[in-house]
This record gives structure tokens, sequence and C-alpha cells, in this order.
């Protein structure tokens, strides 16, 4: 498990208010900036004292609280108050000689500030690479972005804090920590689309944007409800008119070939728009009508004035007009 501690870089004092000729740069092994930021850990440090002197011509800027990097973009004036010529990897980090300006010297003699702030780069595991300016600072602190100062002026990375932001692990990868900005810009418009499609500014809360949209969800499914009541009132509607014209139909083309009452007829017209099967089974058992083009030349007459039965009048009644019945 990698500890982080918090560290604070101090001026030593010097002997008759002679500034010191040797000042700590960077802890050894892993420490962390007492804002959080970190951890860094110096792994190799030749190889950073090597890189630092090359990358700087042999001599290291040391400045007022990183003016060097936040003034000078500015067309600022970033006057040296010293150099540090010389790097030395000791048991508790890197150490630097200084030789100090005369403005330096007085800053120094006169205890004008009590810390240092190196500006050093680091790979994005916290690996520390090289050592690029040294400032005098009140308020000393280490952390990933170039300049370890907790007055940073300028737009920098904070990888470590990012990390902590997305809620990533300590070990995640540049690559991972722009893909999870990325989702989270995408969630920021995402979320501003939704604000704008329901009436809401895109600065509204999460909480209130869920609410507007159960809202509105409620309204659309009142809506739909009701658009589907009426579409089932007409499909019903329409069914009944369907069966009602086949019912009768059927009931026409029926008493065409059975005989069927007035009253018999309203009966099967009702059942069949119920039970086509059920109304095609009775009909089944009604009597047919006679053949039309058959010719009664002799109608019997049941003797001792006996009535005929009922078939035999509707047959009669079928067959013969009422006129020439009797």
């Amino acid at each position: 498990m990698t500890i982080v501690t918090s560290f604070h870089m101090t001026l030593p004092d010097g002997a008759d208010k002679k500034p010191p000729e040797w000042i700590h740069l960077t802890p050894a092994g892993t420490f962390g900036g007492k804002d959080g930021r970190g951890p860094f850990t110096l792994k190799d440090p030749k190889a950073v004292i090597q890189r630092s002197m090359h990358m700087t011509g042999g001599k290291l800027v040391v400045d007022e609280n990183h003016a060097t990097h936040v003034a000078g973009p500015k067309g600022e004036s970033t006057p040296a108050v010293g150099w540090v010529v010389e790097l030395a990897s000791r048991q508790d980090g890197i150490w630097g000689r200084v030789e100090w300006t005369r403005r330096g010297a007085d800053l120094m003699g006169d205890h004008a500030y009590r810390g240092i702030s190196p500006a050093i780069g680091s790979t994005a595991d916290g690996t520390v690479q090289w050592i690029e300016a040294v400032s005098l600072t009140n308020r000393p602190n280490f952390g990933v972005t170039t300049l370890h100062s907790q007055n940073n002026q300028e737009t920098r990375m904070d990888l470590a804090k990012l990390r902590r932001q997305l809620g990533l692990s300590e070990t995640a990868t540049e690559d991972e920590i722009h893909a999870a900005v990325a989702k989270g810009v995408a969630a920021v418009t995402l979320h501003a689309s939704v604000a704008k499609l329901v009436g809401l500014d895109t600065a509204t809360s999460g909480d209130a944007l869920l609410a507007a949209i159960a809202a509105k969800d409620g309204q659309v499914s009142a809506h739909a409800e009701s658009q589907m009541a009426a579409l089932q009132a007409e499909v019903k509607d329409l069914t009944t008119k369907l069966a009602q014209t086949s019912a009768e139909s059927w009931v026409e083309a029926l008493g065409a070939k059975k005989v069927v009452t007035k009253d018999m007829k309203a009966t099967l017209l009702t059942l069949h728009m119920q039970d086509v099967k059920m109304a095609e089974s009775i009909a089944n058992g009604l009597p047919a009508l006679p053949d039309p083009s058959l010719s009664m030349h002799h109608m019997h007459t049941p003797s001792g004035g006996e009535k005929p039965t009922p078939l035999v009048q509707a047959m009669e009644s079928a067959l013969i007009p009422k006129d020439k019945a009797n």
C-alpha cells in the first residue's frame, strides 16, 4: 500500500542572516501535497538530476511564487533571486546548491519567505522526471501539476484530483481519465437536451429534471390511455355493425330456404351476432320451404271436416296465393 505523506518544505535559517547554500528540493521515496494531490515517487534521483541539469542548461532559476511560469507568459518582469547550479541526491531526497543574487540574499536575510516550491515534471502515475525551477513561497506544496504551488494561477490538469472527482482508482491512466471526462461531458449535454425538451432551464438540478420527466410521462400516459379507449370503442362499434350486417344477410338467405317466422327471425338475428354456430344449428332444424318449381294440381282435403295440420297450413300459405286459397 502506498502511503501519502503531507510534506512541508521549509528553508533553513542561514547563519548571520546569510542565505542557505543548499536547499531541500524534493523528498525521497513517495510523497504528496498538503492539499491531497499525489502520490508522487522519486524512483531514480540520479536520472532526475541529469535530466534536470540538461533541460535547464546547468542552471535552475530560483524566483518568487513561480513568476517565471505565471508572470513570464504575460510579459511581466520575472527576475531571478538565485540559481541552482548543482543538484545532489541525499538520503532524504534531492538538494540544490544555490548561487543567490543580491535581491535573493536580501530576501533570505530578511526572512521574507518561509519555504520553497519546486516546479517538477512527472508522469501520469506520479513518477518524478525532472525539476524545472524553484520558487520562494510562503505556501509550499507538492502536486501533480507542473507548478507545485497552491496559488498556481495557471490552468493545468490536476490528475489526482480528477481521479477522485470521477470516482476512478489512484492508478487510473490518462486515457481512462479522458474517457471518464468524455462520458461526463456527454451526460451534461444529455441533461441539457432533456431539460429543454421538458421546458426547463439547462441548469436545472437532476432531481428537478427527474420530477419534470415523471410528470410529463404521466400526462403522456393519460393521453395515450384516452386515445386507446376511443380507438377500442370505435373497433367495438365497427365489429358490432359488421356482425349485424352478417347476421341480417344470413337470416335473409335462410328465409329463402326455411320456414322462418317474424319472431324467429328476430331471435335468429340476435343469436347469430352472438354465436354463429348455435344459430346455424337451430336453423338446420327448421322446416324447409317446398320447392317452388312444383305445381300442386290437387289439394287433398281431410275427410270428416278435419282441419289440416300446421305444417300443411304453412305449406299451403307458402304455395297458394291468398285470393285463391278457398
